[in-house]
């Protein structure tokens, strides 16, 4: 790899979607931000529990931030 590799995480979303984001996260380096904390919680509740974890999410059984601590957290503070 070269020192200017950057991994990425790549996946299309609905045009409504783009227009939301656009909308809610539109600075600079937001996106990266909360989308790297979401990241690490998905990742650590797979790791924790098991693919169990992304059943349920595509299930839709739950929301995700009813699961996902920073969501959670986050939900809850902001009430």
């Amino acid at each position: 790899m070269s020192d200017d590799y950057v991994p990425r995480f790549t996946f299309e979303i609905s045009e409504e979607q783009k227009a939301r984001a656009d909308r809610v996260l539109a600075t600079y380096g937001l996106r990266k931000a909360v989308f790297s904390t979401i990241l690490d919680d998905l990742l650590d509740l797979i790791e924790e529990r098991g693919n169990i974890v992304v059943g349920i999410l595509l299930g839709e059984v739950v929301k995700p931030r009813e699961i996902l601590p920073s969501m959670n957290e986050a939900e809850r503070k902001s009430k």
